[in-house]
This record gives C-alpha cells, structure tokens and sequence, in this order.
C-alpha cells in the first residue's frame, strides 16, 4: 500500500496523472518558487525540487526568490503572499459592487 511519501517521486503514478488535470479556466494561480541563488532558471531549484517542476504556465504571477525548499518562510514570500490575498480581495470586492476586475491597472499583476 502506498503512503504520502511515495508520492514526493516525480514518476508516483497518482503525480503523474495530478500533473495531466488541466487548472480550471477562470482560477487564478500564482507561483513562489525557491531558488538556491545561482540565478540559473531554467535550470535552478530550490535544492529539492527543480525549477521546471515548479513553473507553471499561465500563472498570473511568478516570483523566485533567493531561498532552498523552505521558502515558505522566507519574508519576501510571505510579503508576495500578502500582495496576492490583497489582489484576490479587491478583485472580490469590485466584482461584488458590480465592477468589472479585468481593468488594468499597474497593481494587478507582476510580470512574469
């Protein structure tokens, strides 16, 4: 019986069947990827998982930052978290008020 620790290889059969479902049209996602600073994307990684494995196309954002596999700790990902909660509630706000969130505007996304 297989347990959540063989899931972490790249070649689990149930990750590789996750990794074929398509992310829903009309979700955003945004990506924080760990870079062990040498600056080498594509190729980088986080000292556990590759950059490749981590990019994922058509996120609204995506930030690497200077960080091995805990870069959920690291202050600069948990700022870029604050900045896209405070996106995702202001997109909720005017789309309750009545107003359109496709507007441009400089805060509404970081490029890629």
């Amino acid at each position: 019986m297989p347990n959540s620790v063989d899931t972490l290889e790249p070649n689990d059969r149930f990750v590789e069947a996750v990794n074929k479902l398509p992310i829903t049209r009309g979700i955003s996602y945004h990506s924080i990827i760990g870079d062990r600073g040498r600056g080498d994307t594509p190729n980088s990684s986080d000292g556990v998982v590759p950059y490749w494995s981590s990019h994922l196309a058509g996120a609204q954002s995506e930030l690497i930052i200077n960080s091995d596999h805990g870069a959920q700790y690291d202050p600069q990902a948990i700022r870029e978290v604050e900045r896209i909660l405070k996106l995702n509630l202001s997109h909720s706000a005017l789309r309750r008020s009545g107003q359109s969130t496709r507007a441009s505007s400089p805060d509404r996304l970081k490029p890629l």
